[in-house]
């Protein structure tokens, strides 16, 4: 088929079906804007393809109308699985906020705890955890060897873990953050 032809063919089921098939689609998604697109994303599936639906010029509004809707229960069911998610978000913002309302006392107490450390401990554990740097680099900076940085870094997190005020994954994520 020729390029003029296809193009008058598609423009006749445009023009003539478009509004049915708004309808159609608005009574899916019940929104203009998304039925509108929905119309305009069959239309340029069918232009696309139009070789391969050619032969069967008599079900092309039959087509469409199965594009439609397919293409109405997609965006509905996107729409479902993003407001899931969104609600799935809240809930847990909600569940974990409580997690955060001691934020502050938390941080205090762990400050507190380092600033108890032998000042050698504390300038290890300060450079390695709230500056994010390897034992090489501390190593290097304080002019030792990278063992004796992750020893005391072992000893360090051992105190912490006596004193058992502390979960130290929830000290790591709290430092992680400064």
């Amino acid at each position: 088929m020729l390029e003029a032809e296809k193009t008058i063919r598609v423009e006749d089921l445009f023009k003539s079906h478009f509004h049915q098939l708004y309808v159609h689609a608005y009574g899916w998604v019940r929104d203009e804007e998304n039925a509108k697109d929905i119309v305009h994303d069959a239309f340029c599936y069918l232009w696309e393809n139009y070789e391969r639906y050619e032969k069967e010029d008599n079900h092309l509004l039959a087509l469409l109308y199965t594009l439609v809707r397919s293409r109405s229960i997609d965006y509905l069911r996107h729409s479902q699985s993003r407001e899931n998610y969104i609600q799935e978000q809240i809930e847990f913002d909600d569940s974990n906020r409580s997690d955060y309302d001691d934020y502050d006392d938390i941080l205090a107490r762990i400050m507190s705890a380092i600033r108890r450390f032998p000042p050698q401990t504390r300038r290890i554990f300060t450079e390695c955890i709230l500056h994010h740097k390897s034992y090489k680099e501390v190593g290097e900076l304080l002019n030792i060897s990278p063992l004796t940085v992750k020893t005391v870094m072992a000893r360090a997190f051992k105190a912490l873990r006596e004193q058992r005020e502390f979960f130290i994954p929830a000290i790591l994520l709290l430092l992680a953050g400064l």
